[in-house]
């Protein structure tokens, strides 16, 4: 029986610290690695699981206490790490099994390095900028290289990546940028694996193609710098390999072999993190280290980089919530291998990786630091491998019939190859036949002819057997087609734009998975920028007709001021005037960015100060300047205004003027897609609602649904509002493209503006309660337990109930069941010194503002030592949409040595904050081509005449809609058999219960009633009144030993 393989392994010291953890192999199976904390106070410290990895290689240079220890551990090297098991999952996969690699541990722990090697896309050690075999390479780059180094003809392998960020999931293989919402296509396949249908899914024929493509996508992950890491993923990468290959025991089959490899997100509490600082230091032996400095002075990009991290917290809490519940229901034996439970279905991670890794070949690969002061992240990753390493897993082969086609097409292959081999081999000996020169060269042209031919068949044959491919081509180059009648060119589509002779801008985005996408050629003198009549006009509805012109001619390059706001360099361009220009210039049109690159340019950019010169300019001309004042006077806590100092009130402001045109961008382009109810505001918020301090206070953006009942009122960060800005941007151009070319679209419903802005998990509300009571190990009375819970707090008005929370906090004599009486305290001192345990329960919310399908809850709490953040479970509602979600959530806080801080901290209001995803309805018309209004209204926009709509949608937009609803409905059955399987369980116990008292009572009733006791006992299951005893048993009984004879 298949069980999840863990493997955890070591990186090496980041600096001066004492050993925390010895690694080391003493066997083979589940438990052949044995892992042992050090230097520790926990209660467990030995794990075992089936490998054991130590590879701090500077441990002698670093390592301050245990140095013997340290010495003795055997050193796994990246190749020895291969032979362990990536010459297994190589078998497994080639054998057309399942295969799931993740890696899961801290940012910078070396979880990526194990996987891959090193992978930055602009670090020289990368492992796709190696054609050959390299040390520093990781599992899956030297698993790829073998395989396609055994791949034939007949063999085709394809490739998904993407990533998910926060709520979102970009195709990174996409020239184009695609991302969709994450649960838009998102199907299991005719095998039963998670798939998201809508990702690309490449074609990779040479090894020389897997490493330039990644090389290309890896350039377009979200990535970060923080104190963990100098290049920390922020968000879940997910790469699919898949070989097909015929099936050498039957030719008319195919084996599908997929290797799923999940690099996640580190685990760090979002709270512990900061956006860094970092500098590069050369050494000797070539290399670069790069060495933190501190957090970054811009306290916003922190802000943001801590709230994708709870969104991320979040998506890894739930992946070990279900280790855990799946290895308590292996334990107890009510699971068989393979089997699954319910729920644990709220964030992509799980909804996409639970089901597959339970049919497949599952590798965890966890990666630890090995310094004391990392010990409560290494426990918390041990504890997650620990669970996952007990769940029994049922892996299946993917197998498919080869069609009629496919098969004449391998025919004709075969037959033509053997074509190409019979005249080599005539060549070889001595030219075709012995002919002249002549014959000898039309006989080699022949010859590559004929492998030109094998060529394009192999293709046919790969797009017979996925006629996706297709449909994913004819799309790319519908898009391609719009974008260069708009007069932009995807920078995909330039082999070397150093080769171009022509100037040109290109787009600089924060967000590299936008940057450098487009190409706007200056071809023409003057090209001008703006609207429709315009020469190049970008995705932007911050440009207006003749915005400005550019002059690409001759030796001197310039940009002429137009109607729109234009920058070159952060200066502004007045209207009428000429600005020259050279090569690395930042060119500002609208609120689009741009670099003006001249033919052979070798300018360097400094991206992170062209984004700050971008954002000042912006702000320095904002028309919004004062409006921060109003904000912050509106934003109470506790009854009173916030106080601000003025550094931070300066920041916030500027964080604000950033978010003012978008906010205002984004009611126009609801209305423009017939959402019109749909308001936004920019405004500060508190985190806290009794007492807060500058760091407390946020930018929010407002977003209120008029149109629902009640009225829907969400508070979005400004990273989440960015994300959806971009794509309704997106896809209001889809729009315009699609009506200025006659053809049909329609936006899906993943992308309407209503699932966009309100289908995202946010702070509603805060349940206060005063724990003083808790000194005296006091239980919560009854009268007390429902907390009132206050709105979030926001400038602005703030007049509605957001509800109560039920809460009851329970003394106990000791943790984890301990026995005994709980100690009586009648002055607060005499809890001094002593142990302190409680068991919190977080029952229910109860009538929140508004009808939510998810919900969970979030507290921090104080141990002495520091602040720890307790979340509940999210629980999914989307099946019973609900203002009273149920959370059913209990957990034993313990304290071993009471302090006068625990004592101070028991003296202040605890804050519960409520977090909720509202329940989003399916408006009742989606926008697209076949909604007059969104038509009239674009159409308007564009200048164009009014049109009548066409009733016929298109047979693929029909079609995706109705996967959506089937989709929908699918999840509500689930729901619904998980229900009735909960509700057939209890049935059962209580018939059994039933049949158990009913035996027992009729054998009481033989005893008692030896002649009309199994007459009663009918009697009595029928309601019917009893029959009367038998003579024999209404006579007296006889006692023991007694005699009716005399003597």
């Amino acid at each position: 029986m298949a069980s999840i393989q863990v493997a955890m392994r070591c990186r090496p010291f980041v600096g001066p610290g004492d050993l925390g953890v010895e690694l080391r192999q003493t066997g083979d199976g589940p438990a052949g690695g044995e892992v042992n904390i050090l230097n520790s106070n926990y209660t467990k410290t030995r794990y075992g699981f089936a490998y054991a990895w130590w590879s701090a290689h500077n441990h002698s240079k670093y390592a301050e206490k245990d140095k013997h220890i340290a010495s003795d551990m055997k050193f796994i090297t990246q190749d020895l790490a291969y032979e362990a098991c990536g010459l297994k999952i190589k078998k497994d996969l080639l054998s057309g099994s399942a295969v799931v690699m993740f890696a899961y541990g801290l940012s910078g722990s070396g979880k990526t390095f194990t996987v891959f090697g090193p992978d930055a896309a602009d670090s020289p050690d990368a492992w796709f900028k190696h054609a050959e075999p390299n040390d520093m390479w990781g599992i899956l780059p030297r698993l790829a290289y073998s395989i396609f180094n055994e791949k034939t003809d007949e063999w085709k392998i394809t490739v998904k990546y993407f990533q998910n960020v926060v709520d979102t999931v970009r195709d990174l293989t996409s020239p184009s940028a695609s991302e969709q919402q994450y649960k838009a296509g998102m199907r299991k396949d005719q095998d039963g694996f998670m798939d998201i249908n809508w990702c690309g899914k490449v074609v990779v024929n040479t090894w020389d193609e897997l490493r330039t493509m990644f090389q290309q996508c890896n350039a377009r992950k979200a990535i970060s710098p923080t104190q963990f890491n100098h290049q920390s993923t922020r968000g879940h990468c997910v790469m699919t390999l898949e070989v097909e290959k015929p099936d050498a025991d039957a030719p008319a089959m195919k084996q599908r072999g997929r290797l799923y490899v999940c690099d996640l997100a580190g685990t760090e509490p979002a709270g512990d993190i900061f956006y860094a600082e970092y500098k590069k230091v050369p050494q000797d032996d070539g290399s670069v280290e790069y060495q933190l400095i501190g957090p970054h002075s811009n306290q916003a990009k922190t802000k943001e980089l801590q709230d994708q991290g709870k969104k991320i917290n979040l998506s890894l809490s739930e992946m070990a919530q279900f280790f855990m519940k799946m290895a308590a229901a292996f334990k107890k034996g009510e699971l068989k291998a393979g089997g699954s439970i319910p729920g644990c279905n709220s964030y992509f991670l799980c909804k996409y990786l639970k089901d597959t890794m339970m049919q497949a070949k599952t590798y965890l690969f966890c990666a630890i630091r090995p310094e004391t002061k990392f010990h409560q992240y290494t426990y918390a990753t041990l504890g997650f491998a620990n669970n996952a390493s007990v769940i029994k897993l049922d892996p299946k082969k993917a197998t498919a019939a080869a069609s009629e086609l496919e098969r004449k097409l391998m025919k004709e292959l075969d037959e033509m190859r053997e074509l190409v081999a019979t005249l080599r081999a005539q060549l070889a000996e001595g030219g075709g036949g012995g002919g002249d020169a002549k014959e000898t060269a039309a006989a080699v042209e022949q010859v590559a002819t004929l492998q030109r031919q094998v060529t394009v068949k192999i293709q046919e044959i790969q797009q017979e057997a996925d006629p996706s491919a297709a449909a994913a081509t004819d799309a790319y180059e519908k898009q391609k087609a719009h974008l260069q009648a708009r007069g932009i060119t995807l920078s995909s589509e330039v082999e070397d734009l150093g080769s171009l002779n022509t100037p040109y801008l290109i787009n600089l985005d924060e967000d590299p998975f936008r940057s450098g996408r487009m190409l706007c050629i200056l071809e023409k003198t003057p090209t001008s920028f703006g609207r429709e009549k315009n020469d190049v006009r970008p995705q932007s509805m911050s440009m207006v007709a003749d915005h400005c012109f550019f002059d690409g001619s001759g030796v001197t390059r310039s940009i002429k001021g137009g109607k729109g706001a234009a920058y070159v360099n952060g200066a502004v361009v007045k209207s009428g005037k000429t600005q020259e220009l050279k090569d690395g210039d930042r060119v500002i049109i609208g609120a689009e960015l741009y670099v003006f690159r001249a033919p052979g340019s070798t300018a360097e950019i400094d991206e992170d100060a062209a984004f700050e010169e971008y954002r000042l300019a912006l702000l320095s001309n904002s028309e919004y300047k004062g409006q921060f004042k109003q904000a912050a006077s509106g934003l109470r806590v506790g009854g009173k205004s916030m106080t601000i100092d003025k550094k931070s009130a300066e920041q916030l402001e500027q964080e604000m003027m950033a978010l003012y045109p978008k906010a205002a961008e984004v009611e126009n382009l609801c209305t423009m897609l017939d959402r019109e109810y749909i308001d936004t505001s920019v405004v500060l918020q508190s985190t806290k609602v009794t007492s807060a301090s500058k760091e407390d206070a946020k930018v929010v953006v407002k977003v209120v649904n008029r149109n629902s009942n009640p009225v829907e009122t969400i508070y979005l960060p400004a990273f989440e509002f960015n994300r959806a800005y971009k794509i309704l941007s997106d896809e209001l151009y889809h729009l315009r493209d699609a009506i200025g070319a006659e053809e049909q679209y329609v936006v899906p419903f993943q992308h309407d503006p209503l699932m966009l802005l309100f289908d995202s998990t946010f702070h509603v509300g805060t349940a206060v309660m005063f724990p003083e009571y808790l000194v005296y190990n006091l239980e919560t009375d009854d009268s007390e337990r429902l907390c009132e819970v206050f709105p979030a707090a926001a400038s602005g008005a703030q007049n509605m109930d957001a509800g109560k929370l039920d809460v009851v906090w329970v003394p106990l004599p000791g943790p984890e069941g301990a026995g005994g009486q709980v100690a009586d305290i009648v002055d607060e001192t005499d809890l001094l010194g002593k142990p302190w345990t409680y068991r919190c329960t977080i029952k229910q919310a109860l009538q929140l503002p508004m009808i939510c399908d998810l919900c969970y809850c979030e507290y921090e709490f104080f141990d002495g030592y520091g602040y720890n953040t307790h979340a509940t479970e999210t629980v999914d509602f989307s099946s019973r949409p609900t203002r009273s979600p149920v959370l059913d959530y209990e957990y034993e806080h313990h304290v071993e040595c009471v302090t006068e801080e625990f004592l101070a901290w028991l003296k202040k209001p605890l804050e519960i904050k409520i977090f909720i995803s509202l329940d989003v309805k399916r408006p009742a018309q989606l926008a697209g081509t076949d909604n007059q209004k969104v038509v009239d209204l674009i159409r308007a926009d564009m200048k164009l005449p009014a049109q009548r709509v066409k009733a016929d949608v298109g047979a693929a937009d029909a079609l995706a809609e109705a996967m959506e609803r089937i989709q929908s409905l699918t999840d509500k059955v689930d729901w619904l058999m998980n229900e009735n399987e909960k509700v057939k369980k209890v049935n059962k116990q209580l018939v059994m219960q039933r049949r158990v008292a009913l035996s027992v009572a009729m054998e009481a009733s033989k005893k008692s009633f030896p002649d009309t006791g199994m007459e009663a006992a009918k009697a009595e299951k029928a309601g019917k009144p009893p029959p009367k005893p038998s003579a024999r048993e209404a006579a007296p009984a006889k006692k023991k030993g007694g005699s009716s004879a005399k003597r």
